[in-house]
Protein backbone atom coordinates (compact mmCIF):
# COMPACT_ATOMS: atom_id res chain seq x y z
CA UNK A 1 0.00 0.00 0.00
CA UNK A 2 1.32 3.18 -0.87
CA UNK A 3 0.23 7.41 0.27
CA UNK A 4 -2.40 7.06 -2.89
CA UNK A 5 -4.21 4.12 -1.65
CA UNK A 6 -4.62 5.29 1.14
CA UNK A 7 -6.01 8.17 0.04
CA UNK A 8 -8.47 6.29 -2.78
CA UNK A 9 -9.40 4.37 0.68
CA UNK A 10 -9.79 7.67 2.65
CA UNK A 11 -12.21 9.00 -0.32
CA UNK A 12 -14.26 5.91 -0.65
CA UNK A 13 -15.18 5.46 3.07
CA UNK A 14 -16.14 8.77 3.82
CA UNK A 15 -17.61 9.86 0.51
CA UNK A 16 -15.02 12.62 0.33
CA UNK A 17 -13.37 14.18 -3.07
CA UNK A 18 -10.28 12.65 -3.79
CA UNK A 19 -8.04 16.08 -2.99
CA UNK A 20 -10.35 16.63 0.41
CA UNK A 21 -9.08 13.39 1.10
CA UNK A 22 -5.39 13.71 0.32
CA UNK A 23 -5.27 16.90 2.76
CA UNK A 24 -6.27 14.24 5.58
CA UNK A 25 -3.83 12.20 4.61
CA UNK A 26 -1.34 14.84 4.52
CA UNK A 27 -2.60 17.04 7.66
CA UNK A 28 -2.21 13.32 9.47
CA UNK A 29 1.48 12.62 7.78
CA UNK A 30 2.76 15.73 8.72
CA UNK A 31 1.51 15.82 12.29
CA UNK A 32 2.98 12.10 12.99
CA UNK A 33 6.64 13.81 11.03
CA UNK A 34 5.96 17.02 13.35
CA UNK A 35 5.40 14.88 16.46
CA UNK A 36 8.87 12.47 15.68
CA UNK A 37 11.25 15.52 15.16
CA UNK A 38 10.29 16.48 18.54
CA UNK A 39 11.45 12.92 19.70
CA UNK A 40 7.81 12.41 21.17
CA UNK A 41 5.85 9.53 21.40
CA UNK A 42 2.82 8.05 19.15
CA UNK A 43 0.66 5.41 20.24
CA UNK A 44 -2.02 4.49 18.02
CA UNK A 45 -4.18 1.75 19.67
CA UNK A 46 -5.07 -0.98 17.77
CA UNK A 47 -2.01 -0.08 15.56
CA UNK A 48 1.50 0.06 17.38
CA UNK A 49 3.54 2.69 18.73
CA UNK A 50 6.45 4.74 17.13
CA UNK A 51 9.29 6.09 19.23
CA UNK A 52 12.83 8.32 17.98
CA UNK A 53 15.53 6.41 19.86
CA UNK A 54 19.19 7.37 19.84
CA UNK A 55 21.77 4.97 18.56
CA UNK A 56 25.65 5.44 20.17
CA UNK A 57 28.18 6.50 18.30
CA UNK A 58 30.55 3.56 16.77
CA UNK A 59 33.81 3.37 14.82
CA UNK A 60 32.92 2.32 11.32
CA UNK A 61 35.59 0.55 8.50
CA UNK A 62 35.95 1.28 5.46
CA UNK A 63 36.05 -2.10 3.56
CA UNK A 64 37.64 -1.28 0.65
CA UNK A 65 40.57 1.00 1.93
CA UNK A 66 40.46 -0.38 5.80
CA UNK A 67 40.23 2.43 7.05
CA UNK A 68 38.45 3.33 10.50
CA UNK A 69 35.66 6.03 10.30
CA UNK A 70 33.90 7.63 13.40
CA UNK A 71 30.02 8.03 12.95
CA UNK A 72 28.66 10.17 15.46
CA UNK A 73 25.48 9.15 17.02
CA UNK A 74 22.50 9.70 15.48
CA UNK A 75 18.12 8.94 15.89
CA UNK A 76 15.94 6.08 13.97
CA UNK A 77 11.95 5.78 14.32
CA UNK A 78 11.00 2.46 15.73
CA UNK A 79 7.80 0.60 15.33
CA UNK A 80 6.39 -1.69 17.45
CA UNK A 81 3.46 -3.78 16.85
CA UNK A 82 0.41 -3.54 19.03
CA UNK A 83 -0.74 -6.90 20.65
CA UNK A 84 -4.11 -6.98 19.12
CA UNK A 85 -2.80 -5.99 15.58
CA UNK A 86 0.08 -9.22 16.36
CA UNK A 87 -2.85 -11.24 17.53
CA UNK A 88 -4.77 -10.53 14.02
CA UNK A 89 -1.79 -11.44 11.65
CA UNK A 90 -0.63 -14.84 13.06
Amino acid sequence: MVRSDIIKKVAQNTGLSNRDAEKIVDTIFKSLIEYLVKGERIEIRGFGTFVVKQRAGRIARNLKTKESLPLPPYKVVSFKISKELKDMTK
